[in-house]
């Protein structure tokens, strides 16, 4: 990151934190204590003026906090944000009810404008229950990754011969959503690799005193971009023939950024892209139906063919009425 822009992150700290430690902001902004010094002359010097005090519960603070005043907010990024309140109300986020009046405080500041917008967001989500039980494990896990402590969880994954439970220790990386449920990421010492964990899948956990480096490079971004969902496995080459009405809903979407959809004719696209994800890959080729023929992999024609039978089973010695 610039070091404008870090000096503008550590202004939006001490903007919401009041009083931060030198050690503090420079972990946050992934910095040395030396830049946060730089940092506090730049902001200076544009006229926002940096105290600081000394002692045990020192540190630098705002001197001069102007909240809203000044900013300069446009109608379109007051939109942005009264549609980012839409979709979080729509779904059953931790701390979406605080994120709810945060963003009133500011929409009701900009009284000039109009609070009305006609959007809405339907989401999968998951229950109260789940989600005010994940909201203790959500905090606790953030604080792990934010101070580079180790966790050991006890974690139930679904494995295709049943219920696994196992106890892991996870060096926590970050936190992510994916339809309408919370995961954290990090490195597991028993795979020796990165994992995806489930909060609701968490049956116990603790946040070690032991601390980590992050060794294990890892660019969720990138990783996300070439996946079809949340799934890190091997890339596969896959081969569509996708056919009407599915190939217009298909023409409208990104599957993948190397995607390439060739129209056959009218009624009938090809569609190829080099992605990885397979669970996710063959769930969204079977939701097509008879709308899509899989020409690569073979593999994945051979597993839809096994599920399709099993389906067929499932149905064979139903009763005539």
């Amino acid at each position: 990151m610039s070091r404008i822009s870090n000096a503008l992150n550590m202004y939006f700290l001490l903007q919401v934190r009041d009083m931060m430690t030198v050690d503090e902001i420079a972990n946050e902004l992934e910095v040395s204590s030396r830049m946060v010094k730089e940092y506090k002359k730049d902001l200076e010097m544009a006229g926002i003026y940096i105290g600081s005090k000394l002692g045990r519960y020192g540190g630098y603070y705002l001197e001069n906090k102007r909240y809203l005043d000044g900013l300069s907010f446009t109608e379109d990024e007051l939109s942005a944000l009264k549609m980012a309140k839409e979709t979080i109300k729509s779904g059953k986020y931790h701390y979406s009810s605080k994120f709810e009046i945060f963003t009133s405080k500011i929409l009701n500041y900009e009284k000039h404008l109009d609070d009305n917008i006609s959007y809405h967001n339907k989401l999968m989500k998951e229950s109260d229950e789940i989600v005010e039980k994940e909201k203790r494990v959500w905090i606790d896990i953030n604080l792990a990754i934010n101070q580079r402590k180790k966790v050991k969880i006890k974690y139930k994954s679904l494995k295709k011969h049943g219920l696994e439970i196992r106890e892991r220790i996870v060096n926590p990386y970050g936190i992510f959503d994916y339809k309408g449920a919370t995961y954290f990421y990090g490195y597991c010492e028993s795979a020796r690799n990165i994992r995806f964990f489930k909060l609701s899948r968490i049956l116990d956990y603790q946040v070690m005193e032991d601390k980590f480096d992050i060794k294990h490079r890892f660019k969720f971004e990138e990783i996300m971009e070439k996946s079809f969902g949340i799934f890190n496995d091997e890339i596969i080459d896959l081969k569509l023939k996708i056919f009407y009405p599915i190939s217009e809903i298909v023409k409208e979407k990104q599957i993948s950024k190397n995607q390439k959809i060739t129209e056959i004719d009218a009624r009938t696209i090809f569609f190829e892209a080099k992605i990885n994800g397979y669970p996710e890959i063959k769930s969204w080729v079977m939701s097509m139906g008879s709308c899509v023929e899989v020409v690569k992999p073979n593999k994945l024609k051979e597993d839809i063919l096994k599920e399709v039978t099993k389906i067929s089973n499932l149905y064979r010695y139903i009763d005539s009425v």
